[in-house]
């Protein structure tokens, strides 16, 4: 499943737009590549972030999976720098997969990311682009 990204880097934000079918390994891979590629530039550090989950077209997720997720994203939060990770979504399965995203990368006491589910981008760019 391929992910797309752009950075907007006025309102300082990752935009990542995933198409096809969500399965484990190409989920785990692309965040892989997304942290190697993007997530370890510097300048990148301290932009929020908006998964589109929205264009999917079938879920194979496993709870497995959406585990080695987390544990995955977590390994790379910066100690003293928050940030806003907002997911997109289209369907009730996807809602409750990305809230148990949610849910299983909270657990670490590393986590230091504001995540929340949306199933409207612009509800979502609001909730990003305010700092209160």
């Amino acid at each position: 499943m391929p992910a797309y990204h752009c950075i907007d880097r006025e309102a300082r934000i990752v935009f990542t737009v995933w198409r096809g079918e969500a399965i484990d390994v190409d989920f785990i891979d692309a965040l892989k590549k997304y942290h190697q590629d993007i997530k370890n530039k510097t300048e990148l550090v301290e932009y929020n972030e908006l998964v589109d989950l929205s264009k999917i077209t079938g879920i194979k997720l496993t709870i497995e999976g959406i585990k080695k997720l987390g544990e995955i994203a977590v390994r790379t939060d910066q100690n003293k720098i928050k940030t806003k990770l907002a997911f997109v979504v289209s369907s009730d399965m996807a809602f409750g997969l990305a809230r148990m995203y949610e849910a299983y990368r909270s657990l670490s006491r590393n986590a230091n990311k504001e995540i929340r589910v949306f199933k409207k981008e612009n509800d979502a760019l609001v909730w990003i682009k305010n700092n209160t």
